[in-house]
């Protein structure tokens, strides 16, 4: 009896063991698959040395399937975004004017995402010296790899092993030289056509390394000009592992503005050594133009030329943050003062090539409008709306098909929103239409002041007072207009914020708004002047425009092909061998363009 018993407490204690052994397995697993579903079986160690993101892949499958969804799917518009690549320049013209003589106004296209975004670089013509040269930017002289920085990837990797952590030589190198220098790691041949590509090749785009930890896979910063910014005005501690310390739900939305912000190159003052090209010695490689070549417009080292040493103008990028405390929201005017105490070190991103007024180019400021949103305000972060949890089976994942909140309502509005998503969708819509007319109704307003200065500037020319030699004085006639040419830079700014700021409004409608009435009051502050200059000096026939959506048209450059040949492409050709980027927008969306300002509700609010 004694024996059975016995043997019953062993069977049951071996049941015991068993049972607990799978469920700390279960539960290891079910552990595994919450914090992203790591691949046990394929399990590789992760390093900065290989930041490719099909490596990191391996451990985490479905965060990769995720991400690459976007290089097959078809591309998805949204009214005011998606990724659906067509010429911005054509839907809306009037940045052709308004960014005049800089080279955004060739060329400037609907983002398609984290994965694309190396590509479009280096496919982009504002990175393309002898298409620029050729097609009336005589002196643009090329990119630098600062530009970089959000776009590539390989960006840690280039400044620890080429760079040597030199930050002003990595900025201040060219991009096309430090491109060359990316490796072919993962069993790429060196050189072939994989290297050149997208999956762990030169046109990677944004990796798991660039806000992932490899050892622990938590969040962290990985550029330093975030880092920067954050540390020297923001009033946050640097953190050797993670960039700055800050909880996770701040990193959350840390990790997005190392790229998403507003930001320029600033002049160091001192000559530094970088890395260039033996191709300035190679007299039979010639740009467009005739001149030398001082680097080669391709992303492997070729024909002999070789990495040499050059001294050049040292730069650094930099996140205009000074005025901007932590805690704070953001204001347009903490720009304003920022940029006008820097007058004397940055003053301008380029001279608008009609009015000569010096201009401030906004790029991508989401983190800065975010920051006084309502969502801000109550503790959402960037990735709660576009990275949201979803459920794979019994795994709980943050999406990294990082896209529109649109896409995917359910997920991204309903955790917090208990509206349907007809409700949620209508009333984004409805946001975005209203900053979207306070856009338009500033850059209808600012198109027409940058063309009454023209006209003005031309009257003022015949007149001998602002002649110099029998010819127009075009320094006399700037220093007349000077508080019209600041109020064409500081309206301008304003609305190129909005424009640039890829949400509509939506993250912050309230400034969004704000900012553009002040564009608005600017550009008509700036005509009246104008008018009050006109009359100072008895210019009898000047009249001021109101120039509107169909005006604006007459602007519609079209798709950008080569006027001129260049480099094996002839005149007539197509710029973009991919038929997708830089094509015409939805024709619903100009429709809805054209009714927005004056606003037509009978159109624009239809369902």
């Amino acid at each position: 009896m004694n024996k059975k018993i016995s043997l019953f407490g062993i069977v049951v204690l071996v049941v015991l063991i068993g049972a607990v052994l799978w469920l700390n397995n279960d539960i290891s697993k079910k552990q595994n698959e919450g914090l992203g579903g790591i691949d046990n079986k394929n399990f590789v160690e992760l390093s900065d040395d290989n930041p490719v993101f099909d490596e990191w892949g391996k451990n985490f499958p479905d965060h990769l399937d995720m991400y690459l969804q976007v290089e097959t799917q078809k591309p998805i518009p949204t009214e005011f975004g998606g990724n659906l690549a067509y010429s911005k320049l054509i839907r809306y013209p009037q940045l052709t004017l308004l960014w005049a003589g800089y080279p955004f106004s060739i060329d400037a296209n609907e983002e398609r995402g984290h994965f694309w975004i190396q590509v479009d670089q280096m496919d982009t013509a504002r990175n393309n010296k002898d298409f620029l040269n050729a097609h009336g930017f005589a002196g643009f002289g090329g990119q630098p790899t600062a530009c970089m920085n959000c776009h590539s990837g390989w960006t840690p990797w280039l400044l620890k092993n080429i760079a040597q952590n030199d930050w002003i030589a990595f900025n201040s190198t060219k991009y096309w030289t430090m491109i060359k220098n990316i490796p072919a790691l993962n069993g790429i041949v060196e050189n072939s056509e994989q290297h050149a590509g997208p999956h762990g090749g030169k046109r990677m785009g944004v990796t798991c390394a660039d806000c992932h930890n490899p050892n622990d896979m938590q969040l962290r910063l990985t550029r330093p000009a975030a880092i920067n910014a954050l540390v020297q005005f923001r009033g946050y501690e640097a953190d050797a592992i993670t960039g700055v310390k800050a909880s996770r739900e701040e990193m959350r939305t840390l990790v997005c503005s190392q790229c998403h912000v507003e930001y320029y190159f600033r002049p160091t003052g001192q000559k530094v050594t970088v890395m260039g090209e033996s191709i300035t010695n190679d007299t039979s490689k010639k740009w467009w133009n005739g001149t030398q070549k001082t680097y080669d417009e391709y992303e492997f080292w070729r024909d002999g030329n070789k990495p040499t040493e050059i001294e050049v103008d040292g730069i650094e990028l930099v996140f205009p943050w000074a005025e901007w405390k932590k805690g704070q929201p953001f204001r347009i005017e903490m720009f304003d003062d920022y940029y006008e105490k820097i007058r004397a070190i940055f003053n301008k991103d380029w001279v608008h090539k009609i009015t000569d007024a010096p201009m401030i180019k906004i790029q991508h400021p989401e983190s800065e409008l975010y920051s006084g949103g309502v969502h801000a305000a109550n503790g959402v972060s960037c990735a709660d709306c576009h990275m949201p949890y979803i459920r794979k089976g019994s795994k709980k994942l943050t999406q990294h098909n990082i896209t529109s909140p649109l896409q995917d309502i359910n997920s991204a509005c309903k955790t917090c929103h208990t509206q349907s998503e007809d409700y949620l969708r209508a009333q984004i819509k409805d946001i975005q239409n209203s900053v979207a007319y306070d856009l338009r109704t500033a850059e209808y307003g600012i198109v027409s002041l940058i063309t009454d200065i023209k006209t003005l500037r031309e009257k003022l020319g015949v007149l001998v007072e602002y002649q110099t030699d029998g010819q127009a004085d075009k320094a006399k006639i700037s220093d007349t207009l000077k508080e019209v040419l600041e109020l064409h830079r500081k309206a301008q700014m304003r609305a190129d914020f909005v424009g640039a700021e890829n949400s509509t409004g939506f993250h912050n409608p309230r400034e969004a708004s704000r900012m553009l009435l002040q564009a608005i009051d600017m550009a008509r502050q700036g005509q009246t002047k104008l008018v009050e200059i006109a009359n100072a000096n008895h210019i009898k026939d000047f009249k001021t425009s109101n120039l509107g959506f169909d005006d604006m048209q007459q602007l519609n450059p079209g798709e950008i092909h080569y006027k001129v040949d260049v480099n094996e492409h002839k005149a007539g050709e197509r710029y973009y061998k991919h038929g997708n980027v830089n094509g015409n927008p939805p024709a619903q969306y100009l429709v809805n363009d054209k009714n927005l300002a004056p606003y037509n509700y009978n159109i624009v609010d239809k369902k």
